[in-house]
């Protein structure tokens, strides 16, 4: 069921815009589920996510060497599966979300942190000082192999036990982002410092959730592309955690995400 979230972008010297009135679909009513096949196109060309039957054999959610055990596999096949064309390189780590915790810390290579509501995207190049060209991709900052094209996927999902009704991941399709809108900021506190994402609104975004999200299911959307196939620079599936109303005293939301970089040669 649609509704109306209440979204935090960025804004110019004022600071954010936030508690932008935006109208967020419901996904599965318009694209419903994604069969277990080549995705590329949806992924990479077209909205830049999706949702997939992806039921998982971790029971505690919460117990990190579990999910490295189990998801981590189960996680990487699901993306081999969506992106056949690229070799998809292994992780070996995870961010874990729920709605007690504050701040992002990290213990034993395991990112913790709150649910983010704030319009976004992970991974930026470097532009030039007229914002028309990129100066330096985020692979080569990331020591990434500049001879392919690389891409970034986040495999996100809900672990609570009952479907997810507080704050979902709400999504933008990439198609619909003007590239003059986005902005690009530094992530400092990163070992190498690169460049994320940002946004101001505009109506002609087109902003999406998955109602009724289970831990079965996985919603995956594409946070990075060197060599996009439809413009220069990259347009990213932004992002960003949203109240639902009325869902105040529901179950609260737990959540794991898993990054992954895949690569292909750019001749083909």
């Amino acid at each position: 069921m649609a509704f109306t979230g209440a979204l935090n972008f960025s804004g110019g010297t004022d600071g954010p815009n936030t508690g932008v009135p935006t109208l967020i679909s419901d996904a599965r009513r318009v694209f419903g589920k994604y069969p277990l096949r080549d995705a590329q196109d949806t992924l990479l060309s077209g909205r830049g996510f999706l949702l997939a039957d992806s039921p998982s054999r971790v029971l505690d959610w919460s117990d990190a060497k579990e999910v490295m055990d189990k998801h981590y596999d189960e996680a990487r096949l699901l993306a081999q599966t969506l992106l056949p064309d690229f070799e998809i390189w292994p992780i070996s780590s995870h961010t874990f979300r729920n709605e007690s915790i504050t701040e992002h810390h990290w213990i034993d290579g395991i990112q913790y942190g709150p649910c983010v509501e704030f319009v976004h995207n992970d991974y930026a190049d470097t532009l030039s000082s007229d914002n028309k060209s990129v100066e330096k991709t985020f692979a080569e900052i990331m020591g990434m192999p500049t001879d392919k094209r690389v891409i970034g996927i986040n495999i996100w999902r809900s672990v609570s036990n009952d479907p997810l009704e507080r704050l979902p991941l709400a999504v933008c399709d990439r198609t619909s982002i003007d590239p003059n809108d986005l902005k690009y900021s530094l992530n400092t506190e990163a070992p190498k410092p690169f460049n994320a994402h940002s946004c101001v609104p505009n109506a002609g975004q087109r902003w999406y959730y998955y109602s009724q999200q289970t831990r079965d299911e996985a919603l995956v959307f594409t946070t990075y592309d060197s060599h996009p196939d439809d413009a220069e620079l990259f347009r990213p599936t932004l992002h960003t955690a949203v109240a639902k109303p009325g869902s105040e005293n529901l179950t609260l939301r737990e959540s794991i995400e898993v990054r992954f970089f895949g690569f292909i040669d750019l001749d083909r």
